[in-house]
């Protein structure tokens, strides 16, 4: 008997995985299973006291290594896998998938390092974690603000209060669509077509405004003064009407106007009305305010207050 159980049954389950590997059903998993059979034959044949398919001419530790290092890809192989089936499954986030990416490959390989220091090497572990825990430092003191956002980073990515993709405003200065969440910052891309790179850390503690994570409408307001002497309910039926012919509002919504406080002889009126899509707010709203200075001309209403008349009295000279 040349080998012996155990080995035959892990050079059969070999063989069936490098044998699934060839199936077109099952050939996007095709690197993974191809990987485990090419481990699994590592494995039963690594040399080892009691196994006659040990090759002497190479070293031992050349086996240990590539087992190492071989599971370490694996295991790298299927947490990127997990990643895009559970918190990534749509692939509209890609760079958030490849921070966390990146993250468990360090991760991984690092305990592939230290496995393959104690059991294949047979060196003494503690030495190596107490230097690297001293290396730690130092480098943690040098970069600690590239920590701070790497961390930020990590935070958004999981709590999730905006992506890639979202129309954002933060803390009232920046505005603009979401381009990518690296390491180390938050790409924005303005109206403009300007790119803000804010860093992490700063995201992180912002108030930020996400116009396009909730599902529903966003809602638009323009403000406009009429003289008192106009009739309100005109004024609001006029708003409303030119409002509502508009292409650029959300379907099935309907414009609100309304009278919001005096101003001297003037009224101040509100116009509220829905659109779907944030980023064509100034086109929208644009067409709104023409429609609507449209629609007051059309029924004679003069925006803001109207001709003022100054009376001049002339007093007689004091007679002596």
């Amino acid at each position: 008997m040349l080998i012996g159980w155990t080995e035959t049954v892990i050079l059969i389950g070999a063989a069936a995985l490098f044998v699934c590997g060839l199936t077109r059903l099952l050939r996007l998993y095709r690197s993974l299973l191809w990987g485990t059979s090419v481990l699994m034959l590592i494995t039963a044949l690594f040399p080892r006291q009691g196994n006659p398919l040990g090759i002497p001419r190479l070293p031992i530790e050349l086996f240990g290594v590539a087992w190492w290092i071989l599971g370490a890809w694996l295991v790298n192989g299927v947490l990127n896998l997990i990643l895009r089936r559970t918190l990534f499954p749509v692939d509209n986030e890609p760079h958030a998938r490849r921070l966390f990416a990146d993250l468990a490959s360090v991760l991984v390989y690092l305990v592939a390092l230290v496995g393959i220091v104690d059991t294949v090497l047979k060196q003494p572990i503690s030495t190596v974690l107490a230097t690297s825990g001293v290396l730690a430092i130092i480098l943690g003191l040098a970069l600690q603000n590239t920590l701070s956002d790497v961390f930020s980073g990590l935070a958004i990515n999981i709590e999730r209060p905006f992506g890639a993709g979202d129309w954002i405003t933060v803390t009232n200065d920046v505005e603009g669509q979401v381009i990518e969440i690296n390491w180390r910052a938050t790409r924005i891309k303005t109206a403009s077509n300007d790119l803000i790179v804010v860093p992490n850390s700063i995201a992180a503690k912002s108030i930020i405004t996400n116009h396009r994570r909730l599902n529903d409408a966003h809602l638009c307001t323009v403000a406009i003064k009429i003289d008192h002497a106009v009739a309100p309910t005109r004024v609001i039926e006029a708003l409303q009407s030119a409002a509502g012919a508009s292409g650029g509002i959300a379907a099935r919504s309907t414009p609100t106007a309304y009278a919001r406080g005096f101003e001297d002889a003037l009224v101040e009126y509100e116009l509220t009305f829905a659109i779907d899509d944030f980023t064509q707010i100034y086109t929208v709203r644009s067409d709104v305010i023409l429609r609507v200075v449209e629609a007051l001309q059309k029924s004679q209403i003069a925006v803001g207050s109207g001709c003022m008349d100054v009376r001049m009295i002339q007093r007689d000279e004091e007679r002596p």
